[in-house]
């Protein structure tokens, strides 16, 4: 019998991917909503919550802040987080090579720990995340649409 993920990832630790998947609409549309207006950078994802063993990513929500960070402001943004400089450098490469209609740089700020993420190859692009939020926007609710 296999294991299934939010049984094995959450005894192991890492909850990223579970946090990623449960949220990717709204990741996706801060991604592109922030290219199209910005231009390229990162997605940066505070938790307060700790976040242990017992949330149950089926069904349990944790509250969550998304924040684009454009490519001027990326190298001062990361270098607040007290990256090493050669991780910054790399990020900055990055991030001036992605596509940002295929990937997403995701950075999840948790319990006192940095996650730093490239996401490709995603089953829903951040264009078709955008469309669908803004189709949804009522259950998103991100933020007061202007």
């Amino acid at each position: 019998m296999r294991i299934k993920d939010s049984v094995w990832q959450g005894s192991f630790g890492y909850w990223q991917n579970l946090f990623i998947h449960q949220n990717i609409l709204s990741i996706g549309y801060t991604a592109w909503n922030g290219f199209w207006h910005l231009g390229r950078g990162i997605v940066v994802c505070k938790i307060d919550t700790p976040i242990n063993g017992s949330i149950n990513w089926s069904v349990d929500n944790v509250q969550y802040d998304l924040q684009f960070i454009s490519r001027s402001h990326a190298t001062a943004y990361l270098q607040q987080l007290e990256l090493e400089e050669n991780t910054v450098s790399n990020l900055v490469q990055i991030i001036d090579s992605y596509e940002p209609e295929k990937a997403i740089i995701f950075i999840i700020l948790a319990n006192g720990q940095i996650d730093i993420n490239l996401l490709q190859n995603l089953a829903i692009s951040p264009v078709e995340c955008y469309e669908q939020v803004c189709k949804r926007w009522e259950e998103f609710q991100l933020c007061p649409k202007s």
